[in-house]
């Protein structure tokens, strides 16, 4: 599948860089957010008030994290900022996320993903 338009952008300004796909990461990264999404919505649902309320927030962010490298995957781009998950939830856990707003996101394009990939 050619990839659209911005991410050739992204990868002739060298944000970010080309690559061969791996056989098999995307679906294992769609089955990684699958079981992060599992995980966060049964904390969500339960969670004793000893539950940090940032293991929620962390799960879905991870999940939704697994998401975004499937499709850069799909489309043969990676990123090249490693740091770029922990300042993310560093910032985060400042301004206190909405654990029920991340776990929906998480839960609604998780199935987008998979549409867009072609697998179950």
């Amino acid at each position: 599948m050619p990839r659209p338009a911005e991410y050739e952008n992204l990868i002739r300004t060298r944000a970010r860089e080309a690559v061969q796909a791996t056989p098999g990461a995307v679906a294992g990264f769609l089955k990684n957010a699958e079981s992060f999404f599992a995980l966060s919505k049964s904390l969500l649902a339960g969670a004793p008030l000893a539950t940090e309320p940032m293991q929620i927030f962390t799960n879905a962010y991870e999940g939704y994290h697994q998401v975004v490298q499937a499709v850069l995957e799909f489309y043969e781009v990676r990123t090249k900022e490693a740091a770029r998950a922990m300042a993310i939830q560093r910032v985060s856990a400042d301004l206190k996320p909405s654990n029920p707003t991340m776990v929906a996101i998480l839960e609604k394009y998780l199935p987008a993903a998979r549409s867009l990939t072609g697998l179950p």
